[in-house]
């Protein structure tokens, strides 16, 4: 048994746990109209704390990322667990809040939503399902260096699927080339603005084309003030992109 699951169960049955794996998890009676996930709680002797909430918060450290052992299985706050889903386990955060997590060894970003606790693993601040690792390109290192920004304090209640359809919906396309050296020079300069641009190979009737894109945008909003500016800046032919 996971100390994921040995959690939710303590979460659940108010009760020590022993599993498998030799964790000792209990969880703290806590105040009358409190979900059990946002109790004080103590894995292995370590104390923890949730936070009443989320406003403000950043952090940096290593994040891990889970998958196929875990998929299907519940998450702390009684939901299951996809790991094709932008979710991530956090000790203390609030369940239910919304992370911006970018790579800092790539410059890459992805949303995730809080819906789980951990890692109980000395070192890492998050763990990523599948999907958030993958969008981040650290499925083959296991462990990647980043920061984590609140950017939505959420709802511990919440489902994933009742999240706002925009949040981490919106990039923009800068320009295209046909040579892939100029794409990456423009690239790079435009990760000094936005903190994330990739570069995205396609293959048309006219040809191979390499489609910069950059910024990862919350709103529609933030996307178009975004553009304006990139319109007044000598990218006159930069538009917005969702999925």
């Amino acid at each position: 048994m996971s100390i994921r699951r040995l959690v939710l169960m303590s979460f659940c049955l108010l009760l020590t746990a022993c599993g498998t794996t030799g964790h000792r998890v209990s969880v703290e009676p806590g105040s009358p109209g409190q979900r059990p996930w946002q109790r004080p709680y103590t894995v292995d002797g370590e104390r923890y704390v949730p936070l009443a909430t989320a406003e403000g918060y950043r952090e940096e450290g290593f994040a891990s990322w889970y998958g196929a052992e875990e998929h299907g299985g519940p998450t702390s706050n009684g939901e299951t667990f996809d790991m094709y889903k932008p979710t991530a386990a956090h000790k203390t955060l609030p369940l239910g809040c919304y992370l911006r997590v970018t790579n800092k060894l790539n410059g890459m970003q992805t949303i995730v939503r809080v819906n789980d606790r951990g890692p109980f693993v000395a070192d890492r601040i998050v763990d990523l399902s599948y999907r958030s690792a993958r969008d981040l390109e650290i499925v083959e290192s296991g462990v990647a260096p980043v920061i984590i920004e609140v950017i939505s304090s959420g709802s511990g209640t919440s489902r994933p699927d009742s999240a706002p359809s925009a949040v981490g919906a919106y990039t923009l396309q800068v320009a295209s080339f046909t040579d892939p050296a100029t794409a990456q020079q423009l690239s790079a300069r435009l990760k000094r603005d936005f903190s994330f641009s990739t570069v995205q190979e396609a293959d048309t009737g006219k040809g191979r084309f390499y489609r910069v894109h950059a910024g990862r945008f919350l709103s529609r909003a933030a996307a178009e003030k975004a553009r304006v500016s990139l319109a007044e800046n000598g990218y006159p032919d930069a538009f917005i992109v969702s999925p």
